[in-house]
């Protein structure tokens, strides 16, 4: 399921209903934005948008689906950017100080977005339709600018593989790091996860 396809706009083509919903969408971005899945509310949405609780329903059909569209959008903007810092990566840099450089990052900006709100997406989700099958597909944006800087890299210290071969290990090292987060284990961020993704990460990638 795509929380974006659930979002129902009006068929009103207005210049006035386009605005309405503009407001809308942004107001979410900005609520989503503080990380605080207590405020994923109509009521929260309603006071930060300026509009009535009925105009959000009218526009909105579920107003739910607004914050399942605005933290998937924010998310995939963060996985993104972590297309563009392995595009720019050096390529006289090992394996090793790339893998120890992208979990530190990777850390930093999981506690940016708050696993709450992980969390608060993936049951609601899962809730209403079971695990997507491609729900984990949006870690696939590292895996082209991956392979490229593999090719430019100098070290001799990754591995060359497909790209069916890098997406099963880019999905899995990704798990590896983010998955402790959603579930609030204890591990999560500490020294010893820190060490069990470099090395996960060491020994799928490198040769």
């Amino acid at each position: 399921m795509n929380p974006e396809s659930e979002i129902l706009f009006a068929e009103s083509k207005q210049e006035r209903s386009l605005k309405t919903m503009e407001d809308i969408l942004q107001a979410a971005e900005h609520l989503t934005a503080e990380a605080n899945p207590e405020l994923f509310t109509s009521r929260s949405l309603a006071q930060k948008s300026g509009y009535a609780l009925g105009t959000l329903v009218r526009r909105l059909g579920s107003v739910e689906n607004v914050f399942l569209w605005a933290i998937k959008k924010r998310r995939d903007a963060i996985v993104r950017e972590f297309a563009l810092r392995v595009t720019q990566f050096d390529m006289d840099v090992s394996l090793q100080k790339f893998a120890e450089e992208m979990v530190d990052t990777t850390f930093v900006e999981i506690q940016k977005v708050n696993p709450k709100v992980m969390r608060f997406f993936e049951k609601r989700i899962t809730k209403r339709e079971g695990l997507p099958a491609d729900y984990f597909s949006y870690w696939d944006y590292l895996v082209e600018p991956y392979l490229e800087a593999v090719q430019r890299n100098k070290t001799d210290t990754f591995r060359i593989m497909s790209k069916d071969e890098a997406t099963l290990f880019i999905r899995n090292i990704c798990l590896l790091a983010e998955r402790p987060f959603i579930e609030d284990n204890p591990i999560a961020g500490t020294a010893e996860h820190r060490r069990i993704v470099v090395e996960g990460l060491t020994r799928l990638l490198g040769k």
